[in-house]
């Protein structure tokens, strides 16, 4: 089926041995400190001495770090609000993205979502040179992607070359019966399912939803994780809107699909832009997704730190051939 998982290969011996270097050089406990900083409501619209705090705290590390940060500012339709990305780096406009969202819903500290992810976008300015790639914070992601789809629309012209999303990913347990999967899924994934079923329905896995024009993207980054973690740490997922021919009658009659349009991935997509989600699958399995309980001690930062790695060294790799295509 076109939605089965691509087989995934050993990593070359020199992208293996850069994968564990890297990741000998990420550092956990600083991971949980910027989720530390980062605990509490952040947004424009509810929480602004918040969302202040917040966007202040990331730009400076950025800058620390020596990576220049340029905001980006942006209406958002229904109103006179005005949203402001932070986009990092002296890389063409083509260069690489990777990006994750600062703000949180109404109530909610955001460990997870989203400061795990920011969290990762800082410790990746500490390895990747800043001068190759854009790591990108999202503004207004959580009332409709608006900061993704202002970039999207900046970008039309001279499009990113691939764009890593990065959304909700500390949240893991090995306890059985703690995954869900949408309605459809066991139809649409049947291989993916049936490896779920099997181990009992842990969530300590990761998901990587991806598109046909991002799947040796994909593949990559899964290598990664499974070189760190093993053969059940990561899960792909095809978006079911991107199968030919099925995927118009998805549109309209599986709900699954819709889940796969809920991060700042989707803008880029739609643009045709090879792009991915990374994601622990939030409200699938963090029983704490989008309520005051999503704070830094629920979040297992090894498994952020294994993320960190693979994104560096995917963005790291991408043309080089490291990996078979297709």
């Amino acid at each position: 089926m076109l939605t089965a998982q691509p087989r995934l290969r050993a990593l070359p011996a020199s992208v293996a041995a850069q994968l564990e270097a890297v990741r000998a050089r990420v550092d956990a406990g600083r991971l949980r400190r910027h989720v530390e900083r980062l605990d509490e409501p952040r947004s424009r619209r509810h929480a602004g001495a918040g969302m202040a705090r917040a966007e202040s705290y990331v730009a400076r590390e950025l800058e620390s770090a020596g990576w220049p940060v340029r905001r980006q500012k942006f209406a958002v339709p229904g109103g006179n609000a005005v949203g402001v990305n932070l986009i990092a780096g002296r890389s063409p406009a083509d260069a690489p993205i990777v990006g994750a969202h600062l703000d949180t819903v109404p109530g909610s500290p955001g460990a997870d979502d989203n400061a795990s992810a920011l969290a990762a976008l800082l410790e990746l300015a500490l390895i990747l040179p800043e001068d190759r790639v854009r790591l990108v914070v999202f503004d207004e992601e959580e009332t409709g992607l608006h900061g993704s789809r202002a970039l999207a629309r900046d970008t039309a012209d001279r499009p990113p070359a691939a764009v890593v999303v990065l959304e909700c990913i500390g949240f893991y347990t090995s306890a059985a019966g703690t995954q869900r999967l949408p309605p459809g899924s066991a139809w649409l994934y049947p291989e993916q399912h049936r490896r779920l079923r099997r181990s009992g329905w842990p969530g300590d896995w990761t998901l990587l939803a991806y598109r046909r024009s991002s799947r040796r993207l994909t593949r990559m980054f899964a290598e990664c994780l499974v070189h760190l973690r093993g053969q059940g740490s990561v899960l792909l997922a095809r978006d079911p809107l991107d199968l030919p021919l099925a995927g118009p009658l998805l549109r309209r009659y599986v709900p699954l699909a819709e889940h796969f349009a809920r991060s700042d991935h989707k803008p880029f997509w739609e643009a045709g832009v090879p792009a991915i989600q990374v994601t622990d699958t939030a409200d699938f399995r963090n029983p704490h997704y989008h309520l005051p309980s999503d704070t830094p001690e629920t979040l297992d930062y090894e498994r952020i730190a294994d993320i960190v790695a693979a994104t560096a060294v995917t963005v790291s790799n991408l043309g080089a051939g490291v990996t078979g295509a297709g």
